[in-house]
C-alpha cells in the first residue's frame, strides 16, 4: 500500500514538473523558433529583436530545472524514479497537441512580443495562420 502511495505521489510530480518544464521546452522548439524564423524573413520582426536568445535562456533554464528534479528524485528516492517518468510521459503524450501552431501558442506569441512586430498584432497573426 505505501508503495502505491509513494507511485502515485512521485507520479504526481512527474506531471506537474513536466507540465511546466518540458511541455514548454517542445513549444519553443515546434512552434516560438519555427515562427520567429519566418517572421523575421517576412521582415515582420524588428531586427535584433532579442526573441531567439530569450528563448535559449528559457530552455536552459526549464532543462535545469526537470534535470535537477531528476537528480534529486534519483539520489534520495531511486524507486520514485519510475513514477516521475511515468508521469512526464503521459504529460509528453496528452500534450502532444499543445507544442504547434494553435490559438493558444499564436496568442501567447502575439502577446508576449507585442512590441516587436513591424506591423499590428493582428496583421502578425493573420501571416502566422496563413502558414497552416
Amino acid at each position: 500500500m505505501i508503495a502505491f502511495i509513494l507511485f502515485f505521489v512521485f507520479w504526481l510530480i512527474g506531471l506537474i514538473v513536466t507540465s511546466f518544464t518540458l511541455i514548454p521546452i517542445l513549444i519553443i522548439f515546434a512552434f516560438g523558433i519555427p515562427t520567429t524564423h519566418r517572421l523575421e524573413k517576412l521582415q515582420v520582426l524588428k531586427t535584433n529583436n532579442g526573441i531567439i536568445k530569450r528563448y535559449f535562456v528559457t530552455l536552459i533554464i526549464l532543462l535545469i530545472v526537470f534535470l535537477t528534479m531528476i537528480m534529486i528524485i534519483k539520489s534520495v528516492f531511486p524507486n520514485g524514479l519510475i513514477g516521475i517518468l511515468f508521469g512526464g510521459g503521459m504529460v509528453v503524450l496528452l500534450g502532444l497537441g499543445q507544442i504547434g501552431i494553435n490559438d493558444k501558442n499564436i496568442i501567447d506569441y502575439l502577446e508576449t512580443n507585442k512590441e516587436l512586430f513591424t506591423d499590428t498584432p493582428e496583421v502578425v497573426r493573420h501571416v502566422i495562420l496563413g502558414w497552416k
